[in-house]
């Protein structure tokens, strides 16, 4: 697991168990890199396995919500982050 790998910023468990890391553990660092390497990768695990992954592209333009909630309000089948999956651990990484 991508756990030991980075020195992570980590969410608090959300209301379903998920917790959401991202690398760079700066969030402006992390923001303007996804903007400058053209987008991030978020790889999703349950019980130590990767279950799930996503790589998604950048606008160009940097974001000004909070990392941690763009994460969970991103969508899988219509279904926000954070109701399609329960006890999962998300892992943002720049490309």
């Amino acid at each position: 697991m991508l756990e030991n790998k980075y020195d992570w910023k980590i969410s608090n468990p959300d209301k379903n168990g998920n917790v959401y890391y991202h690398f760079p553990k700066d969030e402006d660092e992390f923001k303007e890199a996804v903007v400058k390497n053209g987008g991030m990768s978020v790889y999703i695990y349950q019980e130590g396995r990767l279950i799930d992954e996503f790589h998604t592209k950048s606008q160009g333009y940097r974001w000004t919500s909070p990392v941690f909630n763009y994460l969970k309000t991103m969508n899988k089948n219509g279904e926000r982050f954070y109701r399609y999956y329960k006890n999962c651990k998300f892992f943002a990484i720049v490309d």
